[in-house]
């Protein structure tokens, strides 16, 4: 009889009723890539601010507490989660209880990835309050989390290094890995000179290896791509045996920026002008780039 592997994911992070955001950005890629996921939402929301308009509320700690506590009870002992994704958290406490259950989890199983979407802010400002930094700070610096994937904000909130030029860019990595003891952490992408680029920086014993890929740049900007980013990353590394190379960047950068491309060409179709900002990038429409192949 044919063996059928079945590969458990618990994604942590905000929910929408329209649109994709943080797990509507999430749980559908890995489905369709051979993930079982477990959604844990941290909000329910109408949509992202991107639209003007909003409804909806966060959740507390008490309840994120009772659905791991849930999850906990009913979870399959001899099947337990390979992955773990943390997204946006509205609060500290709530950050708190989170990280509480996710270690918990890793105790129970060792083997567990631990990947981290920080989600505090961009452009300069914090998304969060600012009780809720130190609580990723702490957590970090347990040598829990396999992966991170901070964007150029987080990266210079989280160290303190401005990131500016290749230079600050790498000792800012060298810098995060050796505070937070996180061996894989990437950084999404940051323009230099009119060009965009991924950074990353990976680990293996006492050798750290910091690399970069080329993004083709859209001039537009495109909700949801961080949390796609996360989720198809933390795939790849899963599928190279746990390891980040510059062919799983590389991978993963390729798939985003045909993900972004058909988004961007389905946005101008739609509102038959080039967009300045797309507002939902179109995950069902390009659910066969998922799985593709690049070279």
């Amino acid at each position: 009889m044919e063996t059928i592997e079945t590969k458990l994911l618990l994604s942590v992070s905000l929910h929408v009723a329209h649109g994709y955001v943080g797990n509507r950005s999430v749980v559908f890629p890995l489905q369709y890539l051979g993930w079982d996921v477990d959604a844990i939402n941290t909000t329910d929301f109408l949509n992202h601010p991107g639209y003007g308009t909003f409804a909806g509320r966060k959740s507390d700690p008490n309840t994120i507490d009772e659905l791991f506590k849930g999850l906990r009870r009913i979870e399959d002992t001899n099947n337990p989660y390979k992955a773990a994704l943390v997204g946006y958290c509205p609060s500290a406490g709530m950050l708190k209880v989170v990280y509480e259950h996710i270690e918990q989890l890793k105790k129970t199983n060792p083997d567990m990835m631990i990947v981290v979407d920080p989600v505090l802010g961009d452009n300069g400002r914090l998304y969060v309050p600012e009780e809720v930094v130190p609580i990723h700070e702490e957590f970090l610096k347990k040598g829990l989390v396999s992966l991170m994937t901070p964007n150029q904000f987080e990266l210079e909130l989280l160290t303190g290094i401005k990131v500016d030029d290749r230079d600050f860019i790498e000792k800012a990595l060298r810098e995060f890995n050796r505070i937070y003891k996180v061996p894989y952490v990437v950084l999404s992408s940051i323009t230099l000179d009119d060009k965009m680029a991924s950074f990353a920086l990976a680990q293996k014993g006492d050798t750290v290896e910091i690399f970069s890929v080329d993004i083709r740049r859209i001039e537009c900007s495109f909700n949801g791509c961080g949390d796609v980013f996360a989720a198809l990353l933390a795939h790849e590394v899963n599928k190279n045996q746990g390891v980040l190379s510059v062919t799983v960047l590389r991978t993963v950068v390729a798939k985003m920026g045909e993900i972004l491309d058909i988004s961007y060409r389905v946005e101008q179709k739609k509102t038959g002008k080039a967009p300045t900002a797309v507002k939902d990038i179109a995950l069902v429409a390009l659910r066969h780039v998922f799985e593709k192949t690049f070279e």
